[in-house]
């Protein structure tokens, strides 16, 4: 890997396809939750592939080369970030108070000024990969992850051992489980690399 990315950062064709052909399908999943108004997908991908070979001009080869797929992966996504914010910044400076063919200034006030939209953007993104990590928990492990940490109670494991009338040990053990793979899920939508569970 390392002599594929000395290559292309030095302008190899050849090395930055073979680059491009490892991470496309990575770009297509990634492309596929973004929603542009004025993007097709193919024009959401071919950025994906820019923000890739950004990150492959950037990367510094004096660091450990086995980072570079999460960096790619970071690359991607912050670039789709960038676009969405800038997208949303667009929208709010070309719909608010414009003035209409006829001369009326509309001066609406249509966004809450308290909502951070880039920080509402971001924690859908991220919602939606920790429901993606959970569809792949089974139901037990599922069960005692929403219990413990997404119900809007203050439960603890004492009590789901005594709801589910299972040892308190078992539980402590499952709770460990699953974590585990949600960990080992997630990070694998990091660095690129399928988890198998």
């Amino acid at each position: 890997m390392k002599d594929l990315l000395k290559r292309a950062k030095n302008n190899d064709s050849l090395a930055k396809e073979e680059i491009i052909r490892m991470y496309y399908p990575l770009i297509i999943k990634e492309s596929k939750i973004i929603y542009l108004k004025n993007k097709s997908f193919e024009d959401i991908v071919q950025i994906g592939i820019l923000n890739l070979l950004h990150a492959i001009d950037k990367f510094d080869l004096t660091r450990d080369v086995d980072k570079f797929p999460s960096y790619a992966l970071w690359a991607i996504k912050n670039g789709y970030r960038y676009l969405c914010r800038n997208e949303i910044r667009y929208n709010d400076e070309i719909s608010l108070n414009n003035k209409t063919d006829n001369d009326f200034e509309l001066g609406l006030n249509i966004v809450d000024e308290s909502i951070n939209i880039e920080e509402k953007v971001i924690n859908d993104i991220l919602y939606e990969e920790l429901y993606l990590a959970l569809e792949k928990l089974d139901y037990e492990e599922r069960e005692i992850i929403e219990f413990l940490y997404i119900s809007n109670s203050k439960p603890n494991l004492s009590k789901f051992s005594v709801l589910k009338g299972k040892d308190y040990y078992y539980c402590s053990c499952l709770k460990k489980r699953a974590l585990k793979k949600l960990k080992a899920f997630i990070s694998s939508q990091f660095t690129g690399h399928n988890s198998q569970f």
